[in-house]
């Protein structure tokens, strides 16, 4: 990975992963419109950092891997 000629595989690409904190924004331009893409993190303690990024939202994408799609956040019981 540290030669300056590596080219990751597609395999390297759908199995590589890194921890979102914070909000970080990418943009695309296809065919001459503009994207802006936000990836936010999803730990609880994250999701009040990125609120504010749904003013003026227009769509919104999930994505999630499939390794994953049936796990749930685990919530404090409530003490009785």
């Amino acid at each position: 990975m540290s030669d300056p000629e590596y080219t990751p595989s597609e395999e390297d690409v759908l199995l590589c992963r890194s921890r979102t904190i914070g909000i970080v924004k990418t943009v695309l331009e296809i065919d001459k419109n503009e994207f802006n893409i936000f990836d936010v993190g999803g730990q609880r303690n994250e999701r009040r950092k990125w609120i504010h990024c749904f003013d003026e939202v227009t769509a919104v994408i999930f994505v999630a891997a499939l390794s994953e799609y049936d796990q749930v956040i685990p919530r404090p019981f409530p003490s009785v």
